[in-house]
């Protein structure tokens, strides 16, 4: 399990900045996607369940991006 991560490790370092940038960019529009549609107004035919999965789904992909550029470095 150890080699599997070492190799998501050195793929990561290894990329090219520009696909890496991208991606990076990819998942923060992702994110501020996920948190506007978490503040707004619905007209209450959702369930409440729903609109906090969307800032839970938020708070993850913050969490992997943190992790993405934590690795980078």
């Amino acid at each position: 399990m150890k080699s599997l991560y070492y190799q998501f490790v050195n793929f990561i370092q290894e990329m090219n900045a520009l696909w890496f940038t991208i991606i990076w960019l990819l998942l923060f529009a992702s994110i501020l996607i996920l948190i506007v549609n978490f503040f707004k107004i619905y007209d209450g035919s959702q369930k409440k369940f729903e609109k906090l999965s969307l800032l839970v789904l938020a708070i993850l992909l913050i969490a992997v991006l943190v992790f993405l550029t934590y690795i980078r470095k």
